[in-house]
């Protein structure tokens, strides 16, 4: 079905939830084995709804909001695409993952009071967060990677793209040819580290003969590998706002990392221009430094309005 023929009145609103909801009865009964080998072939367009989760380091645990809201709809994505931050997010989604899930993961990995990421890394009588994130400045970054990909391994559950419950793809930038790079089958794990590899933080990603580093750099909020394959695509930016300090200026961390916002917020403004998802959503958060984690609960807060809209906005394409 397309949504196309929603809007124009080939299909009713009423025929439209009803396949809505025999999908989400159907997915509901089956098995995770039949669920995937009931899924469409790749290519075919799909009903229902896809989910593109864009980067911004801590501001993308608003994806965790949204992600919260279409469970309170009683709507489960049928495609994920994500980069960055979103492309972690969205790989435990399409493992499995359901949001009190992803908040509790959090909490375990970021607990209150931890203060900041990036001071706690230094720290190293510090626990919890260090565990996963060690210092490894010489391989490019301040994340050990084999601790990060043992990390994944623990959390996702899942080896390959095609174990997962919900077909998913990620984004990625080829750091030598400057283009985007698109995974949606094969080994997971390579392709979340490589598109979640912010340069300065983690170390480029080595894989299939490429050297791999953010997509975000490329395409933060990648709707468009999705749009022609559901009906209704709802697309999340996260890169928020930034305070400016009081002397105007910023310091030395902002200045790198916000250089990359400002950068992304001119793709995907370039991005809309020609395509625009159906579903636009920037949650707003705001003050939140892209390793600001300690600051969940804030996040969560700051991003809840978001909820509404998303379900004003779903109704609305309803009629």
């Amino acid at each position: 079905m397309n949504l196309s023929n929603v809007i124009r009145g080939h299909v009713s609103r009423r025929d439209f939830l009803i396949r809505m909801g025999r999908a989400a009865l159907i997915a509901g009964m089956l098995p995770l084995s039949a669920k995937n080998a009931n899924a469409e072939a790749k290519g075919k367009k799909s009903s229902g709804i896809g989910l593109a989760l864009g980067s911004g380091g801590a501001s993308g645990l608003a994806h965790i909001v949204v992600v919260e809201a279409l469970e309170e709809l009683g709507l489960q994505p049928e495609r994920i695409s994500g980069s960055s931050i979103g492309a972690l997010i969205g790989g435990l989604v399409a493992a499995g993952h359901d949001a009190k899930g992803l908040k509790d993961l959090v909490a375990e990995m970021v607990p209150e009071g931890i203060g900041n990421w990036l001071g706690a890394v230094f720290e190293k009588d510090q626990v919890n967060v260090l565990d996963l994130f060690e210092l490894d400045i010489g391989a490019g970054g301040l994340v050990d990677p084999e601790t990060f990909r043992l990390f994944l391994e623990d959390t996702l559950g899942k080896e390959t793209f095609e174990d997962l419950d919900i077909p998913f793809s990620v984004t990625a930038t080829d750091f030598w040819e400057r283009e985007m790079v698109v995974f949606d089958s094969g080994p997971l794990i390579p392709p979340i580290m490589a598109s979640a590899a912010l340069p300065g933080v983690f170390p480029p990603v080595e894989y299939q003969d490429r050297l791999l580093v953010d997509g975000g750099m490329v395409n933060p909020v990648p709707y468009d590998l999705i749009m022609d394959r559901v009906d209704i695509t709802v697309a999340v930016d996260v890169t928020g706002t930034r305070k400016r300090p009081e002397d105007g200026k910023p310091g030395y961390l902002d200045l790198i990392f916000n250089t990359f916002d400002i950068m992304q917020a001119n793709v995907i403004r370039q991005m809309r221009t020609k395509q625009e998802p159906d579903i636009f959503l920037q949650p707003p958060v705001t003050g939140i430094r892209v390793l600001d984690f300690h600051k969940a609960k804030e996040i969560y807060e700051q991003a809840a309005p978001v909820k509404d809209e998303l379900k004003r906005k779903i109704e609305k394409i309803l009629g």
